[in-house]
């Protein structure tokens, strides 16, 4: 009778220490627990473990206890300085410092389609010159004369024409645009015309540069076509026609 008694009481106290291991270890959830992890403004995440009508929130070093307020519609806790307030996905978060992020559901997020911004697009856009800006100072602005009769136009086809004071050429030009704000450049050259504009006029010298010629940027409204090994931009705005 000794034996068995000896076995029975070290199955109960074998039981006893797995149970206050498990305890120790931490608790397991309830069937009515949930734990969601918010997405918030400024880079910051929050997790928030739902148990009937207590909040504990997971932001710092230690869980902070929320309890349920009563509102009208959604959700609402508070305790410790924090307040939760949200409705369906969508969860706004103040700290005890008083500063207020919005926030959204990590896993809801995901799920939902990313929405690509518009791209720049050069097809079916018209401009004229402004003017030159060189990276050397001692040149800094150049101001064509005549520089209304510099233009350019991007076909939906691939063909550019370019007005250049008294001459005009035609050439070939494809973009990619990599932000909503612009994107690469590359012009190939085509055909030119050979008159004589005058003195001081850049026909020629923009003729040339469209060679070199690789990336541009839409920035307040105007279009700003950089050149290769930092030699310069060319800014242009769009091109009003006339009777339009």
């Amino acid at each position: 009778m000794v034996r068995p008694m000896l076995v029975l009481l070290s199955v109960v106290a074998t039981g006893l220490l797995a149970a206050c291991t498990a305890e120790n270890q931490g608790r397991t959830a309830t069937p009515d627990e949930r734990r969601v992890v918010f997405l918030c403004d400024r880079g910051q995440s929050i997790a928030v473990r739902f148990t009937g009508e207590t909040a504990w929130l997971e932001a710092g070093a230690a869980p902070v206890e929320l309890q349920q307020q009563r509102v009208a519609s959604g959700i609402a806790y508070a305790g410790g300085g924090h307040q939760l307030r949200g409705k369906g996905p969508e969860m706004a978060w103040t700290d005890s410092a008083g500063a207020t992020r919005n926030c959204r559901d990590q896993e809801w997020a995901m799920r939902q389609p990313q929405i690509q911004p518009p791209q720049a697009s050069l097809a079916g856009t018209a401009w004229r010159l402004v003017h030159f800006e060189s990276s050397d100072d001692s040149i800094g602005i150049v101001v064509p004369p005549r520089a209304e009769r510099y233009t350019l136009r991007f076909m939906p086809d691939g063909s550019l024409a370019l007005q250049l004071d008294c001459n005009r050429a035609t050439a070939r030009w494809q973009a990619t645009p990599t932000s909503p704000q612009g994107g690469s450049l590359v012009v190939s050259a085509g055909p030119m015309t050979r008159a004589m504009c005058g003195p001081r006029a850049m026909d020629t010298r923009l003729a040339r540069d469209t060679a070199a010629m690789r990336s541009y940027t839409l920035r307040d409204g105007r279009l700003h076509i950089a050149l290769m090994a930092d030699a310069g931009i060319y800014v242009w705005e769009p091109l009003r026609e006339s009777g339009g």
